[in-house]
């Protein structure tokens, strides 16, 4: 039979049996809904609650409080905090514990120690905790400025020496402008490592189904005995994954999108006396709009890593003898691809040369990398993507070999 006709008729194979699996499309697609919105949920009545209890003042008590009088009258007079009487002390959930010579040590202009003592750790009595420490800080920072101011100097002098950073490029880098500033820790490591991780938590378990699968339902026979294309079974089964991959990942990145245009325009939000919904999506557009090209450039170097991936993680599926070794090999690679890209991201240099691009998965990964930390250049991204289709092809080459194979098809059989 023809590659055409073979593929078509495994696509639509594959894809009805998926659509008809609801189990299947539940763990697929629960993970990208659910936990974000139980995040969501939670960040809802923990703010709720910290707001009721600041709105009424989180409960505090001074001991000594007359060694401080001007710190206790700061600390009255925050609107988050409510400081308690001796009559009440027990409610407290900090306590702000002065020694007996704290009034004697900063009249001397020494340095007086206090202890903030929290009630527990959850994180009512974090906020409150942070709240105290704020106005202490606030208190201190005051005195130090008399203290300068009484000497004639200013918060200048204790920094001799301040220090400027900025990112030299030789070029444009991908998705950037060249007066952005990135190179971020977070964007370095963390973003490489859950986009290479998302691709696990796609599609990639489908493969499983339609290859081990085969075998255990005994159905593997009347592929061996069809004259179809090898390579069209192989491309008609990955192009049902492939979906299943894109469309998982294509929620966990307008998720990711979401959340950065927010952060980036949550301080318009607090600075804006009114906002009308039109207004909001305006700035959230606006603020969103400076990834766009970032994420063009990350979906041209995922794409063909995911074909690649597939297409070897189902070569192996289709030798695997049943499920338990199939689920083994699985369970290695989701191990291994995450130690994998922490491995190459502090191995490799910041400075690579485009070759390095081409290697096979570390390529992509230093990629990757170096997308979100700005220094990728678009000869570089070139590079990546012409190698990656060529490793994409060999993928379905290796899977199709396997499945053309008796020997392979025929393990674990009795």
């Amino acid at each position: 039979m023809r590659l055409r006709s073979v593929y078509r008729i495994v696509f639509r194979k594959e894809f009805r049996e998926l659509l008809r699996d609801r189990r299947s499309l539940f763990w697929l697609f629960a993970p990208p809904i659910l936990l974000p919105g139980l995040a969501i949920c939670a960040g809802l009545f923990i703010g709720t609650q910290v707001i009721r209890i600041a709105n009424e003042g989180f409960p505090i008590f001074i001991e000594n409080s007359d060694q401080a009088p001007e710190l206790v009258e700061r600390l009255k007079k925050e609107d988050a905090i409510k400081v308690l009487d001796e009559n009440s002390a027990d409610e407290a959930i900090v306590i702000v514990a002065l020694p007996e010579d704290f009034k004697a040590q900063l009249d001397g202009n020494g340095t007086a120690n206090l202890e903030v003592i929290t009630k527990d750790n959850s994180i009512i009595t974090f906020f409150g905790r942070s709240a105290v420490r704020g106005v202490i800080e606030g208190y201190s920072d005051d005195l130090l400025d008399e203290r300068l101011a009484s000497q004639g100097l200013d918060r200048d002098w204790l920094e001799p020496i301040q220090i400027g950073e900025a990112t030299q490029r030789t070029e444009a880098s991908v998705g950037t402008s060249a007066d952005e500033d990135g190179n971020s820790i977070f964007g370095t490591i963390f973003l490489p490592l859950a986009v290479t991780s998302w691709l696990l938590g796609g599609g990639m378990g489908l493969i499983l189904d339609t290859t081990v699968g085969e075998k255990e339902r005994q159905t593997v026979e009347n592929l061996l005995v069809t004259p179809a294309s090898r390579v069209g079974i192989v491309m008609g089964k990955m192009t049902v994954v492939f979906i299943a991959s894109m469309a998982v990942m294509s929620m966990w990145l307008t998720e990711g999108l979401l959340l950065s245009a927010f952060s980036d325009a949550s301080p318009q939000f607090s600075n804006a006396d009114s906002l009308t919904t039109g207004d909001a999506i305006k700035i959230l557009a606006e603020s969103g709009s400076g990834v766009l090209g970032l994420l063009a450039a990350l979906v041209v170097m995922i794409i063909p890593f995911t074909v690649m991936l597939n297409g070897l993680v189902m070569a192996w599926c289709a030798y695997a003898a049943n499920y338990r070794e199939a689920n083994l090999f699985m369970a290695l690679v989701q191990l291994g691809l995450p130690a994998t890209v922490l491995l190459t991201i502090f191995s490799m240099p910041a400075n690579v040369a485009d070759v390095v691009y081409a290697i096979p998965l570390f390529g992509t990964i230093v990629a990757i990398r170096d997308l979100f930390s700005e220094s990728l250049s678009t000869g570089g991204l070139t590079i990546n993507f012409i190698s990656g289709l060529i490793y994409a092809a060999g993928g379905i080459g290796v899977a199709a070999w396997m499945f053309g194979r008796e020997w392979s098809l025929t393990r674990g059989l009795q």
